[in-house]
């Protein structure tokens, strides 16, 4: 998969800090909303460097698909 130009790389570990909860905000983006409810419940069942992996991966897509629209989030992460 090809980089977003001002999104971060997915190899950031930004990414998997907000996956794990160590970069918590109140999201503006209703879709991050609704996708971080359900990746802290999956995390709480499973935490391992494999899920974890995986759900920063799909945080990063999420920003990815959706950087105009979910923009304040993204620079609350990267800030």
């Amino acid at each position: 998969m090809t980089e977003v130009a001002g999104l971060p790389p997915r190899t950031h570990p930004n990414w998997n800090a907000v996956a794990v909860g160590k970069i918590k905000r109140p999201w503006s983006a209703l879709g991050m909303k609704i996708m971080m409810t359900r990746i802290a419940m999956e995390v709480a069942k499973d935490g391992s460097p494999a899920a974890v992996q995986k759900f920063g991966d799909e945080i990063y897509d999420f920003f990815k698909k959706n950087e105009k629209i979910a923009a304040q989030d993204l620079r609350a992460i990267f800030s």
